[in-house]
């Protein structure tokens, strides 16, 4: 392994939150490195002496093994430094626009959407042709996104804002959202999809459980999904594994990380706490190797 990260997965894998990982266990779930040995066969063969973005647990250590069909070959122009970051972020918002495009309108709302994720989800969509509506906490993250290309960002501290997009959601017949958040944040979505939509959960930033109104489901016939890259990955066969992650390099000049500051592994511990606190615009990118 020459490089890592550290994402909100991670930390909640390390408190043991996550399902069929016994410990104790190596954490990391994705990383960059160069393939110094194979178990055998043509496609892990294949791999050997290349430069390889990793999705598989254990990247925060100096080796890390992983089943062949989770390492994907960098191209020629992605570094090892963006190599690293290739999977957790920008292979759930391939995911999450796969959803969206399966959707007759291709219009959706986010939360978070100043975090890295957010951010890399705004852009690609725009690349496609999809509309997103945005929310954040602050003017600050508003002025951001809007220096990205984001067309529609509501500040969620501002009085008024939920009558604001709910009426942006209607006109824009937006029928998917994703919540990064959960909690009272889970039901503003649901407020703001139209009959049928889906809010679809992949994180619980506040620390609480989804709240959404009986009614809304009953008599809005909307319903809650969970979203969990792993389980989506799972069901994909190699050569289509291979394809989204080439997808993905492809679009490296949107989809690139941006790190705040390069640290040492021994560093994570003391780092990860403050990381969690304040993960906008605090990228961290984990050097494994000391020389």
């Amino acid at each position: 392994m020459e490089f890592s990260t550290i994402n909100p997965s991670d930390y909640g894998n390390a408190l043991g939150r996550y399902p069929g990982i016994k410990f104790p266990t190596t954490p990391g779930f994705e990383g960059s490195g160069i393939v110094v040995k194979s178990g055998g066969g043509q496609a892990s063969d294949f791999l050997l002496n290349k430069r390889v973005t990793v999705f598989f647990i254990g990247t925060w250590g100096e080796y890390c093994l992983a089943p062949s069909s989770n390492v994907f070959p960098l191209l020629d122009h992605v570094t090892l430094e963006q190599g690293a970051s290739l999977n957790i972020n920008p292979l759930t918002v391939a995911y999450m626009l796969e959803k969206v495009s399966q959707h007759k309108n291709k219009a959706f709302v986010q939360n978070a959407a100043a975090s890295s994720l957010g951010k890399q989800l705004i852009k690609w969509a725009n690349r496609l042709g999809y509309t997103s509506i945005n929310l954040v906490r602050r003017q600050d993250q508003v002025d951001i996104l809007k220096a990205i290309g984001a067309e529609h960002v509501f500040n969620t501290s501002e009085e008024g804002w939920l009558e604001k997009a709910k009426e942006l959601g209607k006109k824009l017949s937006v029928t998917y959202a994703f919540d990064a958040i959960s909690g009272t944040s889970t039901s503003d979505l649901a407020e703001i999809i139209q009959y049928g939509g889906v809010v679809c959960c992949y994180g619980k930033l506040s620390g609480q459980h989804a709240l959404v109104f009986p009614s809304e489901l009953i008599f809005q016939g909307k319903s809650i999904e969970g979203l969990w890259l792993s389980s989506w990955m799972s069901k994909k066969s190699p050569e289509e594994k291979y394809q989204v992650s080439l997808n993905v390099q492809q679009n490296i000049d949107i989809l690139a990380t941006e790190y705040s500051r390069i640290i040492n592994l021994s560093e994570v511990k003391d780092n990860i706490e403050a990381y969690m606190q304040n993960s906008t615009n605090n990228k961290l990118l984990v050097k494994i190797q000391r020389n």
